[in-house]
């Protein structure tokens, strides 16, 4: 960390160059890692745009294709169950993230003969649904975690960019004209030190007769 009331000395200036130069080395890899997130974030929020209009697009069908179904009462209970959800982790510019490798789910047996003759189509709709509902919810966390590590790499970026370097500059500002002064003051006094033991000329007068 900066020092705020920096000590005005060659010191202290050496030192304040030296850490602008870790904060202008360190500002450039945290300004890529924020362009990197920001288009990972932009990225999922693409993916779960789609993801919501397929799903829109799926309901669309279903009350086409299913329209009776409004006039048969409560729906019937869908025989499905999900059996296995593979989500793997995946590290990118330093953040864990969820990802969606496969979707297991098992179709329980039902009366055909006795069902609707509807009933397979709604099966089938059905489970794309939950599908797409599965992948929402992973694509909604990976979106998350993604706006905190934007929200965060930025709030670092505008710290050294807007203020870190800054300060910086104008401890470094501050007592280079310091030492200036100091040292037009020090070429003062060396000449009026000079002055001062000069030896005196020869004086000047008439030659007595």
């Amino acid at each position: 960390m900066w020092t705020r009331t920096p000590t005005l000395n060659k010191s202290s200036l050496s030192r304040l160059k030296q850490q602008r130069k870790l904060y202008q080395r360190y500002l450039p890899a945290l300004e890529m890692k924020q362009r990197m997130l920001l288009m990972l974030r932009k990225r999922a929020r693409t993916s779960l745009g789609e993801i919501e209009r397929r799903m829109a697009d799926l309901l669309e069908e279903v009350g086409v294709e299913l329209s009776m179904l409004a006039d048969e009462g409560p729906l019937p209970e869908v025989p499905l169950e999900v059996s296995e959800i593979r989500v793997v982790e995946e590290n990118l510019v330093g953040v864990v993230l969820p990802r969606l490798e496969g979707i297991e789910i098992e179709r329980q047996a039902y009366g055909l003969l006795s069902e609707a003759h509807w009933m397979t189509q709604l099966i089938e709709r059905s489970e794309a649904m939950l599908r797409l509902r599965i992948e929402r919810q992973v694509v909604s966390r990976r979106l998350a975690l993604l706006e905190e590590a934007s929200r965060t790499v930025t709030q670092r970026v505008n710290l050294f960019s807007k203020v870190m370097i800054p300060t910086v500059d104008k401890q470094i500002a501050r007592i280079d004209l310091y030492l200036a002064d100091q040292e037009r003051a020090a070429v003062v006094r060396s000449k009026l030190a000079k002055q001062k033991h000069a030896p005196a000329g020869p004086a000047s007068g008439g030659s007595a007769e």
